[in-house]
C-alpha cells in the first residue's frame, strides 16, 4: 500500500502569524517560552525575508518601515529581536565579500537568526589572533539579545587597527548567561550576557565600517519604528475601552483622538526618516533625521503611555493585562544609550546645513 504524501500546513499570512506573536506575548514576558517560535513564524511567513531586502527601493524602505511598526505592536520583544536580524545582515550586506552574502543569507532564509551585540562586557571583546581569516577572540558582550534564540551574531571586536565586525556562532549555551538580565522591562529578548574567550568568528568588513554613516546612527530609524508600533498598541488598547463604553465621556474621547494623533504624528516621522536614511547618498542631515525622529517618538510614547494610564486607571498596572506589558516594554525599551549625544548630533547637523529651517527636511 502507498502512502500519500504528508501535507504541508501553509506559511501563515502576516497578520496571522503577527496575532500568533501577539498571542503568545504574556507568556514569552514571564518566563513560560523562549522567542524562537515567535522568530519561526516570521521566517515562514515571508516577514524576515521582506524586511532584509537590501539595497531597497524607497516603496521597499517604506514597507520595512511598516513591518517593523507592525511587529512592535504585536510584541516589542519580538520587534527588538526582528530588527537585530535586519541590523546583522544589513551589516553583511553592506561589509561582507559576495560569498559572505550568499551564505548568510542563504542561512537566514533557511531559519537561522542574527543579530548584532554591540554592548562590550568586562573585559571587552577582542581579536586575540587572526590567522587565515579566522578570528580568535576574547572577552564578553553584555545585552546580547535573544540569548537561545539567535544563532548568529555580528560582533564589535577590538583589534590591532581599531573596531572590527565579525560574525560569530552564538549556539552554545555553555557561553550565555541569561541571569545578567534582570529588567522590569523587555524580559522576554534575553538580553543578558555571552563569553567569547577562545571563540572563533569571521571577520566582517574593514576597521571602522560599523560606525561609518548613514548606516550607524541613521539607522536608529529602526527603533523608532518599533517604539510606534507600541505607541499603536497602547493606542488600540484605549480605543477597545473607550468604545466598549456605552456612553463614553467626552474626556476620554479627547484621550483616544489624542493618541491616535500622536501614534500617526509618529509614523509618518518614522516613514520620512527612513526615506531619507535609507536613500543612495543620504549626508548627515538624512541622520540628523533619523535622530530627530527617535527624539520625536520618544516624546509622543511618553505622552501616550500618560494617556493610556488615565484612560484606563488600574488596569494599566494589572499584572497580566496586555497593556501592563506594552507601557513596561515600551518605558524600558525607550532608554537607550547617550540620548543626550543624539540630540546633540541633530542640532549640529542643522547649525551646519545652508538651507533654513523648514527646508533642510523638505523634499
Amino acid at each position: 500500500m502507498t502512502m500519500a504524501p504528508a501535507r504541508l500546513s501553509p506559511p501563515l499570512s502576516e497578520a496571522a502569524a503577527l496575532d500568533a506573536v501577539a498571542a503568545g506575548a504574556l507568556d514569552a514576558d514571564a518566563g513560560r517560552r523562549d522567542l524562537s517560535s515567535d522568530m519561526h513564524l516570521l521566517v515562514t511567513s515571508g516577514l524576515l525575508d521582506r524586511l532584509c531586502t537590501f539595497p531597497a527601493t524607497p516603496r521597499e524602505v517604506r514597507a520595512q518601515a511598516t513591518l517593523l511598526r507592525r511587529i512592535g505592536r504585536a510584541s516589542l520583544s519580538v520587534g527588538r529581536l526582528a530588527e537585530g536580524h535586519m541590523n546583522a545582515l544589513k551589516l553583511v550586506s553592506l561589509y561582507g565579500t559576495p560569498s559572505q552574502v550568499k551564505r548568510h543569507t542563504a542561512a537566514a532564509r533557511e531559519g537561522a537568526i542574527y543579530g548584532v551585540w554591540g554592548a562590550d562586557g568586562d573585559p571587552p571583546v577582542r581579536i586575540d589572533a587572526d590567522t587565515g581569516g579566522l578570528l580568535r577572540l576574547s572577552g564578553g558582550k553584555r545585552f546580547a539579545s535573544g540569548l537561545g534564540t539567535v544563532s548568529h551574531a555580528v560582533v564589535t571586536a577590538g583589534g590591532s587597527d581599531g573596531l572590527r565586525l565579525a560574525i560569530a556562532e552564538v549556539r552554545d549555551p555553555q557561553r550565555a548567561d541569561a541571569a545578567a538580565w534582570d529588567t522590569s522591562g523587555m524580559r522576554a529578548t534575553a538580553s543578558g550576557s555571552h563569553d567569547f574567550n577562545g571563540a572563533a568568528a569571521e571577520p566582517l568588513g574593514a576597521a571602522g565600517d560599523y560606525m561609518r554613516e548613514p548606516h550607524f546612527q541613521g539607522g536608529v530609524w529602526r527603533y523608532a519604528a518599533l517604539h510606534t508600533g507600541g505607541l499603536e498598541a497602547l493606542a488600540e488598547e484605549v480605543r477597545r475601552a473607550v468604545g466598549a463604553t456605552e456612553s463614553p465621556g467626552e474626556a476620554q474621547l479627547h484621550r483616544l483622538a489624542h493618541i491616535a494623533g500622536l501614534a500617526h504624528r509618529a509614523r509618518l516621522m518614522v516613514e520620512d526618516a527612513a526615506a531619507r536614511a535609507e536613500a543612495p547618498g543620504a549626508g548627515p542631515e538624512a541622520v540628523a533625521l533619523s535622530l530627530a525622529a527617535r527624539e520625536e517618538v520618544e516624546a509622543a510614547c511618553l505622552e501616550g503611555i500618560a494617556l493610556a494610564d488615565r484612560a484606563l486607571g488600574t488596569r494599566s498596572f494589572a499584572k497580566g493585562h496586555r497593556v501592563e506589558l506594552v507601557r513596561r516594554d515600551l518605558g524600558f525599551f525607550l532608554r537607550q544609550a547617550d540620548l543626550d549625544g543624539k540630540l546633540r548630533q541633530v542640532a549640529e547637523a542643522l547649525c551646519a546645513a545652508d538651507a533654513p529651517i523648514g527646508e533642510i527636511w523638505s523634499e
